[in-house]
């Protein structure tokens, strides 16, 4: 079982998002984390033509290459997941004039780690041209419990951000505290690869957004 934490990196104190990329990086490396291969995640926004119809958001994760998470505007939570022909799928509707794809592709792109039982990927947002900030995205691989999983990688991000407890659980997104409170209701609550792409949705605003 796998647990994971995504985060938005601060980057005020840099010049730029690239040379905030590089310091966390390197401080990352001289931590003892070895980079593996890059990392992408990508967000496709398909907005309804016909209507009553709801929109729909495709994401793809570069550690689950054979699968395709969707989000469906207003539908508590729930992510559908399939293999990539779902995105052949949503492309023919398209095609058909079904959907509408009125937003640039969003993407997160950059560097795979390890260290030790941690899976870090580290990463660049960006829309077109414009760069949007920075995600952190720590997963941990070897846990026969989910919230000790969890524990370890907020003692992780304290140490590597050089923060406090609170501030780390004000970064975490409205998706896992949702979860994370499911877990008092049902013990045998497994976190899943969906609960990461919804992490990944609320802090790249689409959903967000779309829901005004």
């Amino acid at each position: 079982m796998v647990v994971a934490i995504v985060i938005e990196l601060p980057t005020d104190l840099f010049k730029s998002p690239a040379e905030a990329f590089d310091n966390y990086l390197e401080k990352l490396e001289k931590g003892g984390a070895k980079k593996t291969r890059p990392f992408e995640v990508e967000l496709t926004t398909y907005n309804p033509i016909i209507p009553n119809s709801k929109i729909v958001h495709v994401l793809t994760h570069s550690e689950y290459p054979a699968s395709s998470f969707a989000y469906i505007d207003h539908s508590n939570t729930q992510m559908l997941v399939a293999d990539n022909t779902f995105i052949a799928l949503m492309d023919k509707l398209k095609a058909l004039r079904v959907f509408d794809v009125r937003l640039s592709k969003t993407r997160v792109r950059g560097t795979r780690l390890e260290y030790q039982d941690f899976v870090i990927n580290l990463g660049t947002v960006s829309q077109m041209e414009a760069t949007k900030g920075l995600v952190l995205e720590v997963a941990f691989v070897a846990m026969d419990e989910t919230r000790d999983g969890y524990c370890l990688i907020q003692e992780f991000l304290q140490s590597f951000l050089n923060t406090t407890k609170q501030k780390i659980q004000r970064l975490i997104t409205e998706q896992l505290s949702m979860w994370l409170r499911s877990l008092k209701d049902r013990k045998d609550n497994e976190y899943n690869p969906s609960v990461t792409l919804l992490q990944y949705l609320d802090i790249l605003g689409m959903r967000k957004q779309s829901n005004g």
